[in-house]
């Protein structure tokens, strides 16, 4: 389980920010107190997806959780459909 960032997202956008106005990185992260390549890490998950960046992940479990429910039901409604024509099968009588 990732542990909870002490930075808000709004903290992030602003230490990337701050680099992209000229500062160096190495000078906002000591500012800011963390490593030089987590900075780095999320310049480039900014770059990548503005409007996504450092958002909670668990909107990406949900989805994540909601398909696996989906093909599970998928599958339980053929087992279900099987076991159906399979009693109407037996059901038949054999004379």
């Amino acid at each position: 389980m990732p542990r909870k960032s002490k930075f808000t997202r709004e903290e992030k956008i602003a230490a990337v920010t701050l680099v992209e106005e000229g500062r160096t990185p190495r000078s906002v992260a000591h500012e800011y107190g963390i490593h030089e390549n987590t900075l780095y890490k999320w310049r480039q998950q900014f770059e990548m997806d503005p409007d996504g960046a450092f958002t909670p992940r668990t909107e990406q479990d949900g989805a994540d959780e909601l398909s696996r429910l989906k093909r599970r039901l998928k599958q339980l409604e053929l087992e279900n459909e099987f076991l159906k024509k399979a009693a109407a099968y037996f059901a038949k009588d054999p004379r």
